[in-house]
C-alpha cells in the first residue's frame, strides 16, 4: 500500500505512538506498517521500539509477524529491550497455532 509511504510530517511519531497504544486493532496494524514504511526508506523509528514491542502481546497473526519484523531490524541496536519480548516468543513457540508457532 502506498498510503504507507507518505511523507514525515511533523509531530507524526506521537501521532504513530497514539496509535500504537489504540484498543482497535486495524488502528495498531496501520500504525505498525506505516513505522515500517518509515523504516524501510531509512527514517529512523527506533524511539518507537517498546511501544512498536506492547503490540507483540496479540492473538492477531498479521500484527505479530509486523512486530518480529520491526524486531529482527532494531533488535542488534537495542539488545536489552529486545530482551523484553523473549517471554513472548517462548509462548509463541508453545502455541497450539501452527501459524503462530
Amino acid at each position: 500500500d502506498s498510503r504507507f509511504f507518505t511523507t514525515q510530517k511533523k509531530g507524526e511519531m506521537h501521532e504513530l505512538r497514539l496509535e500504537l497504544h489504540s484498543t482497535d486493532r486495524n488502528t495498531k496494524v496501520d500504525a505498525v506498517k506505516k513505522v515500517i514504511a518509515s523504516m524501510t526508506v531509512g527514517k529512523d523509528v527506533s524511539m518507537l521500539f517498546t511501544d512498536v514491542l506492547n503490540c507483540v502481546q496479540t492473538g492477531n497473526i498479521e500484527l505479530k509477524k509486523l512486530v518480529y519484523l520491526y524486531l529482527i531490524n532494531y533488535a542488534k541496536s537495542q539488545p536489552e529491550l529486545t530482551l523484553l519480548a523473549v517471554n513472548t516468543f517462548v509462548k509463541d513457540a508453545s502455541d497450539p497455532n501452527p501459524l503462530i508457532r
